[in-house]
């Protein structure tokens, strides 16, 4: 897996499961840029930041606001949010982020259950608007539990970024 400006990651919850766990050092060997509630500048403009789950976290009792961790001190420009679990979008918003991408929910994984986890994943799936920034949850190609989905289809998302074209205002 490779993409031109690098390929980013965050742990989700699994990661924490248990403890020594390999999976960040294959993610590290592997070539992909681990981000442990901090960011990155991608290139002059574009912001890369990533928060530890946010489930994982608060089980572990780490004290603390993730979110504003990764994003202190990081340059003006453009800035996307990796978080494993759809939460705390309404602090990333303010915090000025643009663009947080989150999976965790697996959509429902399977239908009716989705109706449930909803009441504790508002952000279930798709695209949302959040105080002026634009949150992708993805369902993913995993399960939990059963390894099954049941009119919850997984899913791999490809997103194509592009600057902000600006408008002429001056008719």
């Amino acid at each position: 897996l490779s993409a031109p400006l690098g390929v980013w990651v965050v742990p989700g919850n699994h990661e924490f499961h248990r403890r020594n766990s390999t999976s960040t050092f294959l993610v590290e060997e592997a070539g992909f840029q681990l981000l442990r509630n901090r960011w990155a500048e991608v290139r002059p403009g574009l912001v890369m930041a990533g928060v530890d789950d946010l489930t994982a976290s608060r089980r572990s009792g780490q004290g603390g606001d993730p979110i504003s961790k990764a994003l202190a001190g990081r340059p003006p420009g453009a800035t996307i949010l990796l978080s494993h679990t759809p939460w705390q979008a309404d602090k990333a918003a303010t915090a000025g982020v643009g663009l947080m991408l989150s999976g965790h929910t697996h959509g429902g994984q399977i239908w009716p259950f989705d109706y449930l986890v909803k009441r504790i994943y508002p952000l279930l799936e798709g695209r949302y608007e959040v105080d002026g920034m634009t949150v992708i949850v993805c369902r993913g190609t995993g399960t939990w539990g059963p390894r099954m989905r049941l009119w919850r289809p997984s899913e791999i998302l490809r997103l194509k970024l592009q600057t902000g074209r600006k408008q002429d205002i001056s008719k």
